[in-house]
């Protein structure tokens, strides 16, 4: 067996590590040193600077940077007399910085949403509205869906509904909406489901017709013949 079989599980890292080295850590020498603390939190810098062929006083200068950069936290064991440098800093720091881009990916994919969803409104509402759109229409429109949040599906059915009673202005179309809303429709599925359900009622025959006076009547001639009264 050799050396990288017997010793490649023994330093453990995940990738981000990696690939966000520089955003995390001063400079590539400064994550060499954190390395070996992260191996053996119990390390003197003399040790780590007969490894890598330095001077404790470097080493020293890179503990300072890592520490002023919240990488690494160094405290004083008195059970050993011995320094214990602390690398978990730096895993929080990653978390950080992650959720960080996790919010910025967020922000970027719910900006070209609205891009993406204002360009369908005003592509939808411009043969439509009388004179076409002016730029305080679609700044009305952007209000629906940033302000609002309606959901551009559900305006574009508002529009629709709007156009079959030959009422298109934007007054009649928020109108529409706001009904909706007031009714618990939020999104164009809702609208699709109350359609379904509909439907279903006209088809369902109503089995539970109320019984006629026929049908009483009968019964209390047939309650006389068989020798009891319904008082």
């Amino acid at each position: 067996m050799n050396f990288y079989d017997q010793y490649k599980t023994q330093l453990v890292l995940p990738e981000a590590i990696l690939t966000h080295l520089l955003a995390i850590f001063p400079s590539s020498e400064t994550f060499t040193i954190w390395l070996y603390f992260y191996q053996n939190e119990s390390l003197a810098p003399s040790q780590i600077a007969a490894f890598l062929k330095s001077t404790t006083s470097e080493v020293n200068q890179a503990i300072a940077l890592l520490t002023n950069s919240d990488t690494l936290s160094a405290e004083f064991d008195e059970v050993t007399g011995e320094m214990r440098f602390d690398t978990r800093p730096a895993f929080a720091k990653l978390d950080r910085i992650l959720a960080e881009d996790k919010a910025e990916t967020t922000n970027v994919d719910q900006d070209e949403t609205s891009e993406s969803d204002i360009t369908r409104l005003i592509a939808a509402f411009e043969p439509e509205m009388p004179g076409g759109l002016t730029p305080m229409t679609i700044e009305e429109l952007q209000k629906w869906l940033s302000d609002d949040k309606f959901e551009a599906d559900l305006i574009l059915l508002a529009l629709h509904e709007a156009a079959l009673n030959r009422k298109v202005s934007l007054p009649y179309i928020r109108a529409i909406l706001r009904n909706w809303r007031n009714d618990g429709v939020i999104t164009a599925r809702d609208i699709e489901r109350n359609k379904e359900e509909r439907e279903l009622r006209k088809e369902t025959p109503d089995n539970q017709a109320p019984l006629s006076e026929e049908f009483f009547s009968s019964a209390d001639a047939l309650g006389k013949l068989w020798g009891f009264s319904q008082d």
